[in-house]
């Protein structure tokens, strides 16, 4: 314990003794950085907020959306903790967009570079592009202009709007075609759906099967019921007259004509009435004429939801508005981020504090060399002249030893 205090004391006389070669050692370092500090070039940093654009897409009715055509994110499979706002901050570091801004700007003779990988790691270099907790876009850029950097802050936003713009009028024109092209088919289908079941209505005359065959049946039910009575009477009379007579040629006659209406009710016969469905074919038509009203409500339906798709998509198509939305636009800072200057002043004072106690006790070391072993000495001076002799106070303090 007492030792350690002898040593703590011969310490703080070692840094009375070289006080001044301390203080000048200090103030020397110190007054240095201070000038380094105002002689390094300034940079300023300017900031854009931007709201990105909400992703939506078209309903194509209850049997799917035309979003995975429309929207920026489709085909990507976002990870669990991302959103589309990750989305467009890795749209800025796309060289697409950053060859935008470099021919935006004129940058490649701003920086005096030619286009290509040298200029792109520039700007990137020079660029931060973050998504904050709420999901906005910040978009910061770094120069020694003021006002450089607020303007390509601005540019990137500016290019990322008319990107964003660029591909969602190119998805929606890809919609369009695809839809535009499918209506054409659907169109055919749709007509030729109509054709099919007119010549089935000329050829049947089957205007409402389930109507007709109701009164189809009726009918064949009151000429069988005719044609039974119209027998009996038949029947009644050939027992009590003659066969020749007037009464019963004309029943005769009679049952003929039930018997033809009959059979024109069941096979369809040459008429063309309302009534001349044949009632032997009615499941076969019932069944024919179910996929043919099916067919066509299916080209119909088709047909306008894929109106209404292709209107919905030639607006969007036509659409210019903006998809990048500016909170915060970025103005000319007025304050440098760098070099900070207290900083730098400050780190050079306690380093130099710290070296300079390091050397006061080194040439404490070569005093009590110099004392005890001369030829020690001489070697040790002449590393100390040769490598520290150019630092602040050091050739003075070597004078003195």
């Amino acid at each position: 314990m007492e030792e350690k205090e002898f040593n703590l004391w011969k310490l703080l006389e070692v840094v009375a003794l070289r006080l001044r070669f301390i203080l000048i050692f200090v103030l020397s370092i110190t007054l240095a950085a201070v000038v380094v500090s105002f002689l390094l070039p300034k940079w300023y940093q300017a900031t854009t907020l931007a709201l990105p654009p909400k992703e939506e897409g078209f309903n194509l009715g209850h049997s799917g959306s035309l979003e995975e055509m429309i929207s920026l994110t489709s085909g990507l499979q976002l990870p669990i903790m991302a959103t589309p706002s990750d989305i467009y901050a890795r749209m800025l570091s796309s060289r697409t967009l950053a060859e935008r801004v470099i021919k935006a700007n004129d940058l490649d003779k701003y920086y005096d570079l030619v286009l290509g990988e040298d200029l792109y790691a520039k700007l990137q270099k020079r660029s931060r592009f973050r998504v904050t907790p709420e999901g906005l876009l910040e978009i910061s850029f770094t120069d020694k202009s003021a006002a450089m950097a607020a303007r390509i802050a601005n540019s990137f936003a500016a290019e990322l709007d008319g990107l964003s713009r660029e591909i969602a009028t190119s998805r929606a024109r890809t919609a369009r075609e695809f839809i535009e092209n499918r209506l054409v088919i659907v169109s055919r289908e749709l007509d030729s759906a109509r054709m099919a079941l007119k010549e089935f209505q000329d050829k049947y005359k089957a205007i409402d099967l389930d109507r007709q065959t109701q009164l189809a049946i009726e009918s064949a039910v009151g000429l069988k019921v005719d044609l039974a009575k119209s027998e009996i009477e038949l029947n009644v009379k050939e027992k009590s007259l003659s066969p020749n007579h007037p009464d019963l040629v004309l029943l005769r006659r009679r049952i003929e004509e039930i018997k033809k209406q009959i059979n024109a009710l069941e096979t369809g016969g040459s008429s063309n009435s309302y009534l001349s469905l044949p009632i032997s074919e009615v499941p076969l038509l019932k069944i024919k004429y179910a996929e043919l009203t099916s067919q066509l409500l299916v080209s119909e339906s088709l047909y306008k939801v894929l109106s209404e798709q292709y209107e919905q998509a030639r607006i969007q198509e036509k659409i210019d508005a903006p998809t990048v939305s500016i909170l915060d636009k970025a103005y000319p800072p007025e304050l440098a981020i760098r070099p900070q200057k207290r900083i730098i002043v400050a780190v050079a004072f306690f380093i130099s504090l710290i070296l300079a106690v390091f050397l006061a006790l080194f040439l404490n070391y070569l005093e009590n060399l110099k004392l005890n072993s001369p030829e020690n000495y001489k070697r040790a001076r002449f590393f100390y002249s040769t490598f520290l002799g150019w630092l602040p106070g050091i050739k003075k303090a070597s004078k003195n030893i």
